[in-house]
């Protein structure tokens, strides 16, 4: 699927016709599916909405997982010290932003779409 000016559109269409006609449309599908459930309480989402909700979920975990490292990393070359990341990331000290790093470079080999094809599917 791709947007107006050819480049790939990343809603879910399948999503779209699930949030309705209403301000849902506007905001980020994983924002407008939490919000449609938590407002309305549906009793059943529809099996193929559920599944690509999950996919969105996948996606964006994977997108945030990359890009945290990428943080550090800039934030490093730029001289930032290790105390100084961890207090931007919420994190207790140098040693736990340095933990982070590796956990993270850690769930992205646990993750990869190779390793764990499932949530790419389709």
């Amino acid at each position: 699927m791709t947007s107006d000016d050819n480049r790939p559109d990343p809603r879910d269409p399948v999503v779209d016709d699930w949030l309705g006609d209403g301000m849902l449309l506007g905001i980020n599908q994983l924002t407008g599916l939490l919000f449609a459930v938590e407002r309305d309480r549906p009793a059943e989402v529809p099996d193929e909405v559920m599944r690509r909700w999950h996919r969105l979920l996948a996606v964006q975990r994977r997108v945030a997982d990359q890009s945290e490292p990428a943080f550090i990393d800039q934030a490093r070359r730029q001289g930032w010290s290790w105390e100084r990341i961890a207090d931007v990331l919420g994190l207790a000290d140098a040693e736990a932003a340095e933990r982070r790093q590796a956990a993270l470079a850690a769930e992205l080999a646990r993750t990869h779409p190779s390793a764990l094809p499932r949530p790419w599917l389709g």
